[in-house]
């Protein structure tokens, strides 16, 4: 299809380059790296990607062409809302398939933030002047990142060797004051922003890396369950630790005890500004009300149990405002700002 809409054209691109299918994640690092567009024009520009994917595809609400037709260009997997998209008559080819059709090697994914923070903490560590590929700790971590829920379907098995390991190792060297040389010059967004991030702060970038070390295994159902993109895209510790933090939040059994004995005091309302979902809503509201994880992070370890006072029951705007800044506010810090404002 030729169109002169660029966003269009960019997504299009961006699918056939990942295999036809794509995590909105992956779209944007693809996107970025193509260096097509000029970001600066645009208060949010990964807003324009999902709006452009919505609008030409009849599985979003907001699509205005017709079902089938040359407009209709992009389609969900696993559904809406579960942040992954497919190119819609993306050509493909099978051993036996004796067409003309071009065939398209499955692309690995982009490297996401939890692997580049376990990337740099190793670099910190081990520094790549220093070591080769075949350095036991690349060789391990290798293994490691293959195993991390985080890329679903999108990924070829041992995707990550040591190569590529010691590779994405030597792209943080054109950031290290310390080093003489150049370095790698291709690389994302992303490393810069890790980088940015954790330069000055190793030893907590150590702990994260470790608390996800430490995660992988921990209920890794539960860890894999897909959530919203958006939030995952905003919590700079990555997917693993988010993944497994929300899946506190949402633990049955101690949940279900925090807020029944808020319930027998007549109590189920937000911790912080009050706010009340039954008063406001009726019944619709009843019995509603969100839990936030108050243990940091970066100290989460293996096999951990929640306990109610680690939670506090608090509404979906405070909720948010917790995880807003690093390190989290705490809820009396919040209702101080609350209060001041």
């Amino acid at each position: 299809m030729q169109t002169n809409n660029l966003w269009v054209y960019e997504i299009i691109e961006a699918l056939k380059k990942l295999g036809g299918q794509a995590s909105l994640i992956d779209l944007y690092n693809m996107v970025e790296e193509s260096g097509n567009t000029d970001f600066s024009k645009y208060i949010d520009w990964k807003s324009q990607i999902r709006k452009n994917i919505y609008i030409h595809s009849s599985n979003a609400d907001i699509f205005k062409y017709t079902v089938g037709g040359e407009m209709d260009l992009f389609y969900s997997i696993d559904g809406k809302g579960k942040g992954i998209w497919g190119l819609r008559n993306f050509e493909r080819n099978t051993p036996n398939d004796n067409t003309t059709q071009t065939v398209e090697k499955k692309r690995n994914p982009a490297w996401k933030r939890d692997e580049l923070i376990l990337a740099l903490d190793l670099y910190f560590r081990h520094n790549p002047n220093h070591i080769s590929s075949k350095h036991e700790e690349v060789v391990k971590l290798g293994k490691l990142l293959n195993s991390l829920p985080i890329h679903g379907n999108q990924a070829n098995a041992n995707f990550r060797n040591p190569n590529g390991v010691y590779m994405k190792m030597c792209n943080f060297l054109r950031f290290d004051p310390n080093y003489k040389g150049k370095g790698l010059e291709r690389g994302s967004k992303l490393e810069e922003e890790v980088w940015d991030k954790f330069y000055n702060d190793k030893n907590k970038l150590h702990n994260i890396a470790q608390s996800i070390i430490s995660s992988v295994n921990y209920e890794k159902e539960e860890v894999s369950k897909s959530i919203s993109i958006d939030e995952e895209e905003e919590f700079p510790e990555g997917k693993v630790l988010y993944r497994l933090h929300k899946q506190r939040e949402r633990n049955s059994n101690v949940v279900k005890k925090k807020k029944q004995i808020a319930i027998e005091e007549n109590k189920l309302k937000c911790e912080i500004c009050k706010f009340d979902f039954f008063k406001t809503y009726g019944d619709l509201g009843e019995g509603f009300i969100e839990c936030h994880h108050t243990i940091p992070v970066s100290n989460y370890k293996e096999n951990t149990k929640t306990k109610l006072n680690d939670l506090v029951l608090v509404c979906s705007n405070c909720h948010r405002m917790l995880h807003r800044k690093r390190p989290w506010l705490s809820k009396e810090q919040l209702q101080d700002l609350l209060n001041s404002n």
